[in-house]
């Protein structure tokens, strides 16, 4: 009988052991912010893309199967705008400029386009596209009508490419989008609203790009047919 348990316990330890999958990482990379001091129709101009701040991001996630990741993402940058910049036809914002520090603690889903596993013999690397929800912290100061301290919800959202360099180490490269749920995260509410922590409307949102090395602390999956 002991040998039967025995079994079971060591065949539940190691499907536990094989069908999951934590990763730690670290990454630096740059932000931009879009909104009312700072907004384009396709790209942004050069004078725009002068205030991106510098950014770095600390990642926890845990892979139960080859196709689905889950994130949770603590990030430390700054975000900046000028009026002067703002691209679109306006004379209401050119006078006001702002920055501010900006942390996210967001939780993320990555959907993986192609089988990621860690195996020597497999050449392993994927594209996938991630969403989630988090909040964000600001305080924006400058020549702005509503400077505050805050925290305020965010929809992040993008793609990404990541690759494993041995059962350990990999990299990781991702773009994309974090879209506030308030029209003040400049300090600046959008032209003819009032200002708001949490709304769905003309809401403000910073784009980020970011290059990790990630570090597996398990690094065995089940074998594929």
């Amino acid at each position: 009988m002991r040998k039967i348990i025995g079994f079971f316990v060591f065949m539940v330890l190691s499907h536990a052991a094989f069908a999951q999958r934590w990763t730690m990482s670290a990454g630096a990379g740059a932000t931009l912010y879009k909104g009312d001091l700072s907004d384009w129709h396709l790209i942004p101009h050069l004078s725009q893309l002068k205030t991106a701040s510098t950014g770095v991001n600390f990642q926890l996630r845990y892979q139960p199967n080859q196709a689905i990741a889950y994130r949770a993402k603590l990030t430390f940058t700054g975000i900046s705008g000028d009026g002067a910049n703002f691209g679109l036809p306006s004379i209401s914002y050119s006078t006001n400029s702002f920055s501010s520090p900006l942390i996210e603690f967001s939780g993320l889903v990555d959907y993986n386009l192609k089988d990621y596993q860690a195996n020597r013999n497999v050449r392993n690397w994927t594209p996938f596209i991630y969403g989630g929800l988090g909040t964000l912290f600001v305080s924006p100061e400058g020549n702005i009508p509503s400077p505050k301290t805050y925290f305020t919800w965010a929809i992040p959202f993008g793609v990404g490419i990541k690759a494993q360099i041995n059962n350990r180490l990999g990299l990781q490269w991702e773009f994309g989008t974090s879209k506030s749920l308030s029209n003040i995260l400049d300090g600046q509410a959008a032209w003819g609203e009032q200002p708001q922590i949490f709304t769905l409307n003309k809401t403000d949102q910073y784009l980020q790009s970011s290059v990790s090395i990630t570090y597996s602390l398990i690094s065995v999956y089940c074998p594929r047919d």
